[in-house]
């Protein structure tokens, strides 16, 4: 596995893009910045980031003095009292502690050492930066999630009007051969095949229409609009998600957000690790006190101002959490976590590897494009021509026009999944472009 990893790193690190800057469109990110401030969840993640920063302010507040009132009555009986003889025979009683006891106090604690504060304090900020960097990751998941249905929109509706194109090219078959069939020039069978075809196209129709539909309803839901009406750019900029770097593992392993919480969660577990160590240590606390109450000899029963200052150390012998088991469950979880990093390496390097295959792939197959459009147009040309005369037959004809229009979609699937691939290259590498 760490040959593998190794090998997969060296080929990422040494592969060079050669291409323009990144020109996404500006309505692309505003419909972005729309998804940013209009989809609840991401609203529900600022929440989550938000917490965890009131769970830093929490933490902190470890290191400030607690303050605490005490009210309190207590009535006792039997009271402790000495007995003295009167020098006449009989005792006299001298209490010690009065039956009714009356207190009114403020009690101040300051924490001088306790180590624990300072990991806890970090574990909560390690917890904040993984709530940021889960909504940073969100943010681009959904960006390239608009971006993808914002130019899935832009194919859908090249792919109609080049099927609109099919629709009216069969359309005209159908009356050539409607009024070869009433001539006596061609046979039921011709016109029947076209109408079958005219159907088929029709029916494709539809479910590029339907589609179309439910991108707009998806990119509706994202960003709050409504209607169909809001986008205006009609072309794919093939230099939108074109990425310049030198090293594309370089800069997923420095941005991609996957990766990032990764090396969070080991930071954070690492804290746990050492708040669990701190845990056996002693905590020195100041404490100091004021307030009224009786039972001061010799008037035990008046009611008087007093106030304490002291040190106290606690020392945790059999602590009930369980220190040393507390410690063995943070090492798993840290070797865990540092297991979870490796994974997401490895499965970032294949998917970088695939993105930058479909990248070569699609490239050499729009390469190719242009050259078929013009062999399948020039073939339709000939056929059409040759219809008209009779010298070849009607399938041959539907065939060549089918032909033609298959290489103009065969052309935008390639130029539409070129983009696809770009920006799922620019997705992996953390890219932020809004």
């Amino acid at each position: 596995m760490k040959v593998l990893f190794l090998l997969l790193t060296i080929v990422l690190s040494v592969y060079q893009i050669s291409a323009q800057e990144l020109k996404v469109p500006a309505e692309l990110k505003t419909l972005v910045e729309q998804s940013f401030q209009k989809y609840p969840k991401v609203g529900e993640m600022n929440d989550l980031v938000s917490l965890n920063e009131v769970k830093v302010d929490l933490g902190k507040t470890a290191y400030f003095p607690t303050a605490m009132g005490d009210l309190s009555y207590r009535k006792q009986y039997p009271t402790p009292a000495i007995l003295f003889p009167d020098g006449n025979g009989h005792n006299q009683e001298i209490r010690i502690q009065p039956a009714d006891n009356y207190n009114a106090s403020i009690v101040l604690a300051q924490p001088l050492i306790d180590l624990r504060v300072n990991s806890l304090l970090n574990k909560a900020k390690c917890d904040l930066d993984i709530s940021k960097d889960n909504l940073e990751g969100f943010k681009i998941t959904l960006a390239y999630q608009v971006a993808q249905i914002y130019y899935s929109i832009i194919f859908l509706n090249k792919s109609l009007s080049v099927q609109q194109e099919q629709i009216k090219l069969l359309q005209s078959t159908l009356k050539q051969i409607s009024v070869k069939v009433n001539n006596g020039d061609a046979l039921n069978y011709d016109l029947v095949s076209t109408q079958v075809k005219y159907t088929v196209a029709r029916n494709f129709y539809t479910d590029l229409k339907s589609q179309l539909d439910k991108q707009y309803n998806m990119l509706g839901m994202l960003t709050g609009n409504s209607g169909k009406d809001y986008l205006n750019d009609t072309s794919f900029n093939q230099s939108a998600f074109n990425l310049v770097t030198d090293s594309v593992s370089a800069l997923a392993y420095r941005n991609n957000p996957d990766i990032r919480i990764a090396g969070d969660k080991i930071r954070s577990t690492g804290w746990d690790i050492v708040t669990a160590e701190r845990s056996r240590l002693p905590v020195l606390n100041l404490q100091a006190g004021l307030g009224y109450k009786n039972g001061y000899m010799p008037q035990i029963d008046d009611i008087n101002f007093n106030y304490f200052a002291g040190l106290g150390i606690t020392i945790p012998i059999l602590s009930a959490s369980r220190p040393a088991f507390q410690r063995k469950l943070a090492l798993i979880n840290h070797d865990a976590s540092k297991l979870a990093l490796e994974t997401q390496k490895v499965v970032l390097n294949k998917d970088l590897l695939n993105a930058l295959d479909d990248i070569r792939r699609n490239q050499k197959k729009l390469a190719s494009a242009d050259t078929l459009i013009n062999q399948a147009q020039m073939a339709q040309d000939l056929a059409t021509d040759r219809y008209k005369y009779g010298v070849i037959t009607n399938l041959e004809l539907l065939t060549a026009v089918s032909n033609s229009k298959e290489a103009q979609l065969s052309q935008l699937q390639f130029e539409y999944n070129l983009l696809l691939s770009g920006m799922d290259l620019c997705r992996l590498a953390g890219i932020r472009w809004w």
